[in-house]
């Protein structure tokens, strides 16, 4: 009887165990999204984010009233940072260049006039960005070059986005290389879809989730419910098996 019990119990965990994985390598194309906004517009309201070697991107806006746009991590000595800023294919944001700032720990700086020139990451001198489709959320960009940074010291940093010539506009910071993630984001990614298409949307209309992104979130839910559903039934089925084995076993 325990024999059985525990064939089922090892087949039922490596259905589910199989159905995890599925789900932790659908998305492997895509970045875990963080929608900023305009939310984050200094040091002590930072965006906190965990792990730069993840791959992830802030979808950040710079307005009158928000022009700054500040982002926080830890970092460990030796850490590798990649990161990079791209701004929506938008003919209004054709002649947009925000620059980024890197705050480390020793300089004690909490606004962007106090950064040193070489700790400024500029794009007002490229004039010809590359162009970039993203696949899983089907968004056109204009990107800039991607930089790398050694972490020198273990310590709390700042990624700061910003226009020195006061422009407004919208702007995406990428970081991190490695696309690892976890059925937590393969929920909570389908479901910021339609504000990423919104976010690379011109001003005009904006707001407005259309038909087909309501389509595209139901169909990359869908999955994860049915093999849920499934899990389930594998589960009360065993259970089912159990009992019915027990009653023949006593006759």
């Amino acid at each position: 009887m325990k024999s059985i019990e525990l064939i089922t119990k090892y087949f039922v965990a490596s259905l589910i165990a199989l159905s995890l994985t599925v789900i932790y390598l659908k998305p492997v194309s895509a970045h875990i999204p963080f929608i900023s906004n305009d939310n984050h517009g200094n040091a002590q309201n930072s965006l906190a984010i965990y792990d730069i070697a993840i791959s992830k991107v802030i979808y950040q806006k710079l307005t009158f009233d928000s022009p700054e746009s500040w982002i926080t991590f830890k970092a460990n000595q030796g850490d590798q940072l990649y990161f990079n800023l791209g701004i929506p294919l938008l003919e209004e944001l054709k002649d947009f260049r925000p620059s980024i700032g890197l705050i480390t720990p020793s300089s004690q700086i909490s606004s962007v006039n106090a950064l040193k020139e070489s700790d400024v990451f500029p794009t007002f001198g490229i004039t010809e960005p590359k162009t970039f489709y993203e696949p899983f959320t089907k968004t056109n960009s204009w990107t800039f070059r991607e930089h790398k940074f050694t972490i020198p010291v273990t310590g709390n940093y700042y990624l700061v986005t910003y226009s020195p010539k006061g422009q407004i506009g919208k702007v995406w910071v990428s970081i991190g290389k490695e696309e690892r993630f976890g059925p937590g984001d393969w929920i909570s990614i389908p479901a910021k879809i339609p504000e990423i298409r919104n976010f690379h949307s011109s001003s005009i209309g904006a707001g407005i989730i259309g038909a087909e992104d309501k389509v595209e979130r139901f169909n990359l839910v869908m999955p994860f419910s049915v093999i849920i559903i499934c899990c389930l039934l594998i589960i009360s089925l065993r259970r089912v098996f159990i009992r019915v084995f027990r009653i023949f076993n006593k006759k």
